[in-house]
């Protein structure tokens, strides 16, 4: 049996140790043109949530000429990939790696490469991530792996509450019209992901409100993998954590931070059976 490489990209969260095993496709934030970060170069969370509270950050999907180099240095060395991908919903890193794989099956005709849409994204993505990575250790295939990837794409969800809607709404994840919701008498809206795309679940008079509801919706089923979403706000975080018991907790990546702002936290759901609601 062929070895196979997993791969993810920058808008996917992985706590340790499977950060560690997993192949990372750099995805890219900014806030001048002429300095980007993201792969050679990264800015400290601190320094990040500091400079997005005096100006807007910009974010850009992967490159496809690293993405090429990284698929060819994992297929020259005799592996075959397995790409779980953002959301394309979310962002155009997943048709970019398909691209490159497109290119590379021409190129190297005797190697499988495989590339998901996730439909989530952060610890969400992760997830399934994580679930490859066991069932590679199982001994399962390439072929094997993905489509028990693909059965669990449905059983993932999303679950996040922010403080202010105008991250989301200047980088065009939400519209002007969901924000303003939030505007008024503190109504709060715990966001989820639906199709691969960003939308309202329910509103809530305030964060507190809005957290213990993130509770219920959390014990409403049974969970094979339930993480808590560490953005920029750590008594927000720790006020999450303090109402749901998780398995798993990861940072929130600064490209997504970048759209959700500092104030939110939520948590992500692998359900262990099919969804609850």
């Amino acid at each position: 049996m062929k070895e196979f490489m997993i791969f993810t990209d920058g808008d996917v969260d992985l706590p340790a140790p499977y950060d560690a095993e997993v192949g990372m496709l750099p995805q890219y934030y900014y806030f001048e043109e002429d300095k980007v970060y993201g792969d050679e170069q990264v800015l400290s969370r601190e320094s990040f949530f500091k400079q997005l509270a005096e100006r807007r950050a910009y974010t850009a999907g992967v490159n496809p000429d690293l993405v090429t180099r990284r698929f060819e240095e994992t297929i020259q060395s005799g592996k075959d990939i397995l790409c779980i991908a953002v959301s394309s919903g979310l962002s155009g890193s997943y048709n970019t790696i398909c691209m490159v794989a497109e290119h590379m099956k021409e190129k190297y005709p005797e190697s499988s490469i495989i590339v998901i849409d996730s439909l989530s994204a952060s610890l969400g993505s992760g997830f399934l991530c994580m679930d490859a990575v066991e069932m590679k250790k199982q001994g399962k295939t390439l072929e094997e792996t993905a489509a028990e990837i693909r059965r669990r794409i449905a059983l993932i969800d999303i679950f996040f509450v922010v403080d202010d809607f105008k991250y989301l709404v200047q980088g065009g994840r939400v519209s002007p019209a969901v924000g303003k919701i939030g505007d008024i008498l503190d109504i709060k809206v715990i966001l989820t992901m639906k199709e691969g795309r960003i939308e309202p679940y329910r509103k809530n008079r305030g964060i507190s409100t809005a957290l213990r509801n993130i509770q219920h919706i959390a014990q409403s089923g049974e969970a094979a993998r339930l993480g808590a979403i560490y953005v920029g706000n750590q008594e927000m975080f720790e006020k999450c954590k303090s109402l749901i018991q998780t398995d798993s907790e990861a940072a929130l990546n600064l490209i997504v931070s970048s759209h959700v702002g500092p104030n939110a936290t939520g948590i992500a759901i692998e359900w262990a059976s099919e969804r609850p609601f």
